[in-house]
């Protein structure tokens, strides 16, 4: 019976200890990001708006993905593992699919732009359309 109980409780253990390491998006602005992207041109960044969205202005060299679309996720999927991702959407409400969806899928470094693209034209930032 002590048996039992041993190894429910390192059980539990073990499961409380890896969700509190789970990975989670880093939260950032589209300020911070705008320097981020200053800084390091292997960032990737991803774009989870609409075509139309994109098409009408985006962050110069965003991939788009529209994460509304069936089939989203699998083309997220099929992306880099390793590489580092900077997602945005217009707020922040699709992004924040994308990146729970890559940081649950073993993405490593997944950063969401919390203002989304209504904070990067706020601050007047390039746009390429």
């Amino acid at each position: 019976m002590k048996i039992k109980a041993l190894i429910a409780i390192v059980t539990l253990f073990i499961s409380t200890f890896a969700t509190l390491t789970a990975q989670s998006p880093i939260e950032s602005n589209s300020m911070e990001v705008s320097t981020m992207l200053k800084k390091d041109k292997k960032l990737v960044v991803l774009d989870v708006r609409t075509a139309g969205e994109f098409q009408a202005g985006h962050v110069k060299g965003a991939v788009n993905i529209d994460v509304t679309q069936q089939g989203a996720l699998e083309k997220i999927n099929k992306l880099d593992r390793k590489a580092r991702y900077i997602v945005y959407c217009r707020t922040s409400r699709r992004s924040k699919i994308a990146t729970d969806h890559m940081v649950q899928n073993g993405f490593k470094t997944v950063y969401q732009m919390m203002d989304g693209f209504s904070g990067w034209t706020a601050n007047n930032l390039e746009v390429v359309k």
